[in-house]
Parts: C-alpha cells; structure tokens; sequence
C-alpha cells in the first residue's frame, strides 16, 4: 500500500488549509523573543512601580501580562497551528486587548501632567482626561471582549469565528477613533504650551524634565496609535487579507510598537521625579529640592 504524505505544507500568504487559523506557518523566534522582551519588560516596570509606588501605572503591568499570555500561547499553536482555534482564539484576544491598557496610561499621564503644569493647558479638565478617554476605551474594551469571547467559544467553527471578528473589528474602531480625538488633545496641548510656555520656580527639579516626559508620552501615544491603525486595517481586510496573512507586517506594526510605547517608561519612569508624586500637586508646589545630578 503506498504511503501517505500527511504533512501540510503552507505558502506564506496560502489559505489553502481552514482548519490552520493563521493561514501561513508562523516562525518561531520571533515569537520566543517577544515573549522574552515582554517578560523582562514587565519584571523592569514592576520593580519601578514596587520601589516608587506609583500604583496607577499597574494598567501597564497588567497590558504586559497579557502580551506575555499572548505570545506564551502562541508558542504551542507554532508546533501545530492546525485545528488549535480555541488555543488561537485565547492568543488572539490576549494580543488585542493589551494595547487598551498601554492607551490607558497615555490618559493617566498625560492627565497628571497637564495638571502638573497648569489645568488652563487643556481643552479638557485634566482630571476628566483620564476618565472620558478610559470610559470610551472601556465601552471598547466590553465590545472587543464580546468579540473575543465568541472567538474562544467558536473552536473549530470558523463562521462564528468570523462573527467574533467582526465584533472585534467595531471594537477596534471605536478605540482607534477615541484614541485618535486623544492625540488632538495632545496637539492642542502643544499649541497651548508653546504659545503660553510655563514658569517654574527657581531651582525646580521639574524645569528640564517636564519636556522630556511630554516627549515619552508622545513617541508612546505614536506608538500606540500606529498598532491601532494596522489592527483595523488587518481586521477589515479579513481572515485571509494581506496583512493577516504576513507574519512580519504583525510584528513590524503591533510587537514592536507597543513594546517600546511601554518600554519608553523603564527610562523616562513617572516617579523619576518626571511628576509630582501626589496627582493634586503642580510643579511649583511640590516643593522638591534639586539635587546636584539627575
């Protein structure tokens, strides 16, 4: 009796196989390396959210366990990605809900900071900032997770799969577009600021390093928002589009962005004297002595 070849074999951009959720053999290195950089990533933040306890930066933390959930499942699924959907669909809501909580912090920081050097910067109260944008990512956040969990409970059914997708989809946009009316905040805010620059106390730690800080949040909320571009794009495209079926375009527009719109934080870390440790407080009344380096 002849033999049989069972062995599937998958172009790179190939659909030729629906029970494979990825629709192209994904590589493992790269994988293995972004679970690592996530790992270290979320030992880093830890350690300087434990020391300075700045307690509202553990939304990040919590984006970084599930990115490492995310890419720890993606592991398996690499060895045999064929009939694995509900180990795929787990994978996949990890990787696409993270980012909601890097956005979050965008909110947080900028809020704080925005207060920090004077409310009349803002188009919105900078105590609102936060709660407006978080409330929004929130009713995202409910929408992306309906998605998600069709996806989870879909397993080898890829119509309801689909479903789940499409969910996420509306989901994404209606992130992408919060998110997007956040970053003319910010360009208001840089207008503002230019125009009407602030004046610090004599000796304030804070002079130098208010800017520097402005300009972390910026490359992080950048950052943030081109993941959120290729994310709806990717969906709208669907299961088979182009970008879905590219492994690079994932990790070129959602691995590396929101790697580093979090990893920006290890250097340029909120209690680093980047903002007054109490929200309530400004610059110039926080009191803190410059020391002779920083």
């Amino acid at each position: 009796m002849p033999s049989v070849n069972t062995t599937l074999s998958y172009t790179p951009g190939g659909a030729d196989d629906p029970s494979n959720p990825f629709h192209y053999m994904p590589s493992m290195p790269p994988a293995v390396v972004s679970l690592i950089l996530f790992i270290f990533l979320f030992i880093a933040l830890t350690v300087w959210v434990i020391s300075k306890r700045t307690w509202y930066m553990i939304a990040l933390l919590v984006g970084c366990v599930m990115e490492i959930i995310g890419y720890g499942t993606r592991l398996p699924l690499i060895s045999q990605p064929v009939g694995q959907i509900p180990l795929y669909a787990c994978m996949h809501a990890c990787l696409i809900l993270a980012p909601v909580f890097n956005a979050a912090i965008e909110y947080v920081l900028f809020g704080r900071l925005v207060h920090a050097l004077g409310d009349h910067y803002s188009l919105i109260k900078p105590k609102l900032v936060a709660w407006i944008f978080i409330i929004c990512d929130a009713f995202s956040l409910l929408i992306q997770s309906s998605g998600a969990g069709l996806l989870t409970a879909a397993k080898n059914d890829l119509e309801k799969a689909r479903t789940g997708e499409n969910i996420l989809l509306a989901g994404l946009i209606i992130n992408l577009v919060s998110f997007a009316i956040f970053c003319l905040q910010l360009f208001y805010f840089e207008y503002q600021i230019r125009k009407l620059p602030p004046v610090f106390l004599p000796e304030s730690i804070y002079e130098k390093r208010w800017r520097r800080f402005l300009y972390a949040i910026y490359i992080s909320s950048i950052l943030v928002l081109i993941r959120q571009i290729y994310r709806v794009i990717e969906f709208a495209q669907g299961f088979t589009g182009y970008l879905a079926v590219h492994e690079v375009y994932f990790y070129i527009f959602d691995t590396i962005p929101i790697f580093f719109s979090a990893a920006i934080f290890i250097v340029y870390f909120p209690g680093n004297n980047y903002l007054p440790r109490n929200g309530k407080d400004t610059y110039n009344n926080n009191n803190v002595v410059i020391p002779e380096k920083f």
